[in-house]
């Protein structure tokens, strides 16, 4: 890659507690922590809590469409903290 063109936006209109990507196949959430599980504890309730606020979804129907078109993928295991992203991919929830 030789030039990367990145645009930033501050919305006051959100308060985010994890952080959140949306790319342009994606939406993603990440959860970071010394233990593993923990992590993607995190990184999976941000997503159900971004599938309730984009879909509508209560808790549970969240979790339970999340257990099919949610991906976790291990993305850090340095320094003693490990990253987990949950990955929701576009067209996945019609």
């Amino acid at each position: 890659m030789d030039v990367v063109d990145l645009t930033f936006s501050a919305r006051d209109d959100l308060h985010l507690n994890i952080p959140r990507a949306k790319t342009p196949t994606a939406w993603i959430t990440m959860g970071f922590h010394e233990d593993l599980n923990q992590a993607a504890v995190i990184a999976l309730d941000g997503m159900l809590k971004l599938m309730r606020e984009i879909y509508g979804y209560g808790r549970k129907e969240a979790l339970a469409l999340a257990s099919l078109v949610v991906d976790l993928n291990i993305t850090q295991i340095v320094n003693g903290v490990k990253g987990v992203h949950a990955v929701l991919p576009d067209g996945a929830i019609m």
